[in-house]
């Protein structure tokens, strides 16, 4: 659990400011000379530290226009800006990274872009377009309140020209930099560990080539709240009871057919786990495993507008509509004669899924019914 904390931490973009903050630090300890020394090795560490978590597939981008920033101040020692550096390396490092942030937004869509034409690994490259998202995503905020600190100095020179507070002098051009630094790497840390809580919540759906090769997965609540980009497998259980087929009314708030009639027991079949463990799980919910004989039936391909599933039918034969809802605890659902669905079929009363599936069980399951049922 410690080691997984340890890389969470390293994952945050807004650690990569520690570098820039330590020379903050050290410039108040030491003079500027020492700091040159001081800036040239953390440069250097910070460039291993990033080919070190690189080959980690741990992608800390931030340390890079972080040592860019901390580069080019050193170039400030070979100006006559030199005396300046001891009283103003804060505000210096800070406008340094804000133009490098600058520099790198401006090439955002170009970057994104080359990262999507390259050909690492579909999971690899998945994980290194996070990692380069959410940097844009820490660099935006670390570029917008260094400006705004910018703007609040330059007022407090312009309005406050003739009245000027030592504490408040010395606060906006030593410590307000590092102050800044230091609330963004909290707020990242918070926002992480609370990113994380939700996350371990959250259902994830596998992703299907058309082959059916599971390719990758998805959260279920971003996948199932927008159109039918992905293809994820699907579970459903058809109940046959005496040649009849037991129906029950969807959720309202269902993406297909809401309240429309359907199986009892259907459902998605979650990353890392198989269609038959979704069964189990489906149906052990209401009904003793033990007590049912369920069968593959089909695997068959199903899209509309919003959901694109590859679905695996399962049936399982009842002796009577009694066993069933003595164990489901209520009779939200009845049997259906086959007379009575085929008088029903294409009146929006029956799923999507069943119109399709039910010539199929038509021709199979309940056709055997009829030869199997006793007299």
């Amino acid at each position: 659990m410690k080691e997984k904390s340890r890389k969470q931490g390293l994952n945050s973009q807004a650690t990569g400011l520690l570098p820039l903050l330590l020379l903050m630090v050290l410039n108040a300890l030491y003079p500027s000379r020492i700091s040159f020394v001081f800036t040239l090795v953390i440069c250097t560490g910070s460039l291993a530290l990033f080919g070190a978590l690189f080959r980690k597939n741990i992608f800390l981008f931030m340390l890079l226009p972080v040592t860019a920033a901390l580069v080019l101040y050193s170039v400030f020692f070979y100006s006559s800006l030199e005396p300046a550096l001891y009283n103003y390396t804060p505000l210096i490092t800070e406008w340094l990274l804000v133009i490098v942030l600058s520099l790198l937004g401006t090439f955002r869509r170009l970057i994104l872009r080359k990262i999507r034409k390259s050909g690492p690994p579909v999971r690899k490259q998945a994980h290194f377009r996070t990692a380069l998202t959410e940097y844009f995503h820490v660099a935006q905020i670390v570029q917008n309140l260094y400006t705004l600190h910018f703007f609040a100095l330059l007022f407090y020179i312009i309005f406050f020209e003739d009245n000027r507070i030592t504490a408040v002098e010395r606060f906006l051009y030593h410590q307000a930099p590092f102050v800044i630094g230091l609330l963004i790497i909290v707020y990242e840390q918070v926002r992480l560990y609370l990113m994380g809580k939700r996350l371990e919540q959250e259902k994830w759906l596998p992703v299907l080539s058309a082959g059916g090769k599971v390719i990758g997965r998805i959260a279920s609540s971003v996948s199932l709240g927008s159109s039918a980009r992905h293809l994820h497998p699907e579970v459903r259980v058809a109940v046959i009871c005496r040649g009849m087929i037991y129906l029950t009314r969807r959720a309202a708030d269902s993406p297909v057919s809401p309240g429309a009639l359907d199986y009892p027991f259907q459902g998605y079949v979650l990353f890392r786990h198989t269609p038959e463990q979704t069964v189990r799980e489906l149906v052990g919910r209401i009904m003793p495993w033990h007590l049912l004989n369920i069968r593959f039936l089909i695997r068959y391909l199903f899209q509309d507008g919003k959901i694109h599933s590859q679905v695996s039918l399962y049936a399982t034969t009842l002796k009577s509509e009694d066993e069933f809802i003595k164990h489901a605890g209520s009779a939200s659902g009845k049997l259906w004669t086959r007379k009575q669905i085929e008088e029903n079929l294409g009146k929006g009363i029956f799923s999507s899924y069943f119109e399709k599936e039910y010539p199929y069980l038509q021709d199979t399951v309940l056709l055997a019914g009829e030869y199997t049922r006793p007299e």
